[in-house]
């Protein structure tokens, strides 16, 4: 485990190996890896038939991007891909209900959304422009009665921005994005001191 400024950072010599006995269980259970190899995998769900699906995130801290994916696993455990998102990730969380998978697009620079995802692979947003562009993304989603619920992320922890968030990528791309409160709220007078990371001088 190496040095962080914000999240945890783990050097690896080379591919991560998968080892059922480093879990530890109840005892009564056991455990086996069904699929290997997959990047940044955040959620997974079960379609009418049992068969599993497993969303990839796209995104990481340390502005790492790739492509969001909705996967479908293959009984030998290899992937299929059903959906391909765009560079607005991270993809958080996946359900299936009644013939439909909805995954949360994190938003980390377009905004969040939630997308309705058919088994042919096409995508439609049901929500957008989620104010999700910061720290914390737009999660989840679960069905319930109908509804479709999910989390909505917070700009920062405990409103305050400062140099980690210039460091995870998103302050200098929206140096005005920041948290909305629900309701009118009357501040304490504490003041946090930092560096100006939108300046050469700072």
């Amino acid at each position: 485990m190496g040095p962080t400024t914000g999240g945890s950072e783990v050097k690896s010599a080379g591919q991560r190996i998968v080892n059922a006995k480093d879990i530890a269980l109840p005892e009564g259970y056991k455990i086996e890896a069904i699929a290997t190899g997959l990047t940044f995998p955040t959620g997974i769900t079960f379609d009418e038939e049992g068969q599993v699906y497993v969303v990839e995130a796209g995104y990481s801290y340390d502005e790492i991007w790739v492509e969001p994916r909705l996967l479908k696993l293959q009984d030998s455990g290899q992937p299929s891909i059903v959906a391909k998102g765009e560079k607005n990730g991270p993809w958080n969380g996946v359900t299936f209900n009644d013939g439909y998978f909805y995954v949360a697009e994190g938003g980390e620079l377009n905004g969040g959304k939630i997308l309705r995802i058919n088994k042919d692979g096409k995508t439609h947003p049901i929500v957008e422009n989620l104010p999700s562009k910061g720290d914390h993304h737009t999660n989840g989603p679960v069905i319930n009665n109908g509804y479709v619920y999910f989390g909505q992320g917070t700009a920062t922890n405990s409103g305050v921005v400062g140099e980690d968030n210039a460091k995870f990528g998103w302050l200098k791309r929206n140096p005005g994005f920041h948290d909305i409160p629900c309701k009118d709220v009357v501040l304490n007078g504490k003041n946090y001191e930092s560096k100006n990371v939108l300046t050469d001088d700072p």
